[in-house]
This record gives structure tokens, sequence and C-alpha cells, in this order.
């Protein structure tokens, strides 16, 4: 498979593992949330907008396809840690590389917010602080209509994100995997416009 660029004729994009695809309705749930300590920024984003989110990215160009982390799953180094004073990279070994699946929609509703700013909660709530009201605003701007949002994440002025509560998998418009196993896997769940493609790590 050839690696293909980061470009997508859709506007909306979630990825998970292929483990939680189904044909169905995919309810936002932070038990199968793999970061915890952002446990207390999602609580207080729940608090703000009513419901748990899913978070998904907004755009058709790599900035916004990469933040769904499609592209991780190539990805041989995962981080590191020190040791005895020196900083060790941890590398994936054959067979803990993750299988994962990204939904494509042409529409969906929610709740717009500005990822820039979205480390101001995080940084917050890991401390123990308060998010301000001025800083709320920064990250949900509840004065901008879904047509500024739209504008914004296609000008590439803000990385935008949309928070739903749920996701309609099986009205996805577009689906890309990362090999022929896995499409035949999708494919059987009933999904149509699924791709193989291959994206260079960020």
């Amino acid at each position: 498979m050839i690696p293909r660029s980061f470009v997508s004729p859709y506007l909306f994009h979630h990825c998970m593992p292929l483990s939680l695809v189904t044909p169905n309705t995919v309810r936002a749930d932070p038990a199968h949330s793999t970061e915890t300590y952002l446990l207390p920024a999602y609580e207080w984003l729940e608090e703000q907008i009513g419901f748990f989110p899913h978070f998904v990215a907004v755009g058709t160009d790599e900035s916004a396809l990469s933040r769904t982390g499609y592209q991780d799953q190539w990805s041989v180094w995962t981080g590191g840690d020190f040791v005895n004073g020196k900083y060790q990279k941890n590398y994936r070994k054959k067979g803990e590389y993750p299988n994962l699946v990204l939904f494509s929609f042409d529409h969906l509703e929610g709740e717009f917010m500005d990822h820039m700013n979205w480390h101001i909660a995080i940084n917050a709530c890991i401390n123990g602080h308060s998010v301000t009201e001025r800083e709320m605003r920064m990250i949900l701007r509840p004065s901008w209509t879904r047509q500024r949002w739209l504008r914004a994440a296609m000008t590439g002025r803000h990385s935008v994100e949309l928070l739903v509560p749920e996701l309609p998998l099986h009205r996805a418009a577009g689906v890309w995997v990362r090999n022929r196993a896995t499409q035949k896997l999708v494919e059987k769940q009933g999904f149509r416009n699924v791709e193989i493609v291959r994206t260079q790590v960020c």
C-alpha cells in the first residue's frame, strides 16, 4: 500500500480501535478512555455541554485528520522514560501495533470546541484548579454560530473539534482501514466505501 497524504472529501472524523467497531450507534463512555488522567477535564466538559463526549475532528486536511490519531498505528516509537538519568525511547514490538479504523461523516450535529485552547481546561483540572468563565469562553466560544466554526475549520484559522454524545457509525460516508484483512472484517459488518489507507506518521 502506497502511503497517502491526509486529505479527505469529508468534514467530520473519528478514529477508534477495530475491537470497538459496530454497525450501530456508539455512545461515548468514559470506560473506553485510554487516558484516564484526562477524565477530570472530560467531566468538566460534560458539565458545560450536558453530555460525555466523543471528540470529532473537523476539517479535510492533514491538520484535522492527524488529530484523530489514525496515523499512530504505524508509529514505532511510543514515548520514553528516564532510566538512571538517561532518556530511553519505548518502541513497539511485533504484535503490539493497534488496529485503528477512521470513520468520516459529511454531517454531524453537536457542540464545537477550540482544540488549541482545550489544554487550558486539561491543565486546570489536572492541577485541581477551576476553569474560569473567560477560559470557558475561549474553549467553547458560545457566541459563535455553526457557520463560523465550520469556516474557521476550513480556513485553518482554528483547530476545531465537534463534541457529540454518540456516533452513528452506520451513517459514515467513508471508512479508512490499515490493511485488506481489516477491510474484510469491517465490510462484513455492512460498511461501504471502506478504503485501505496508510498515512504518514507525524
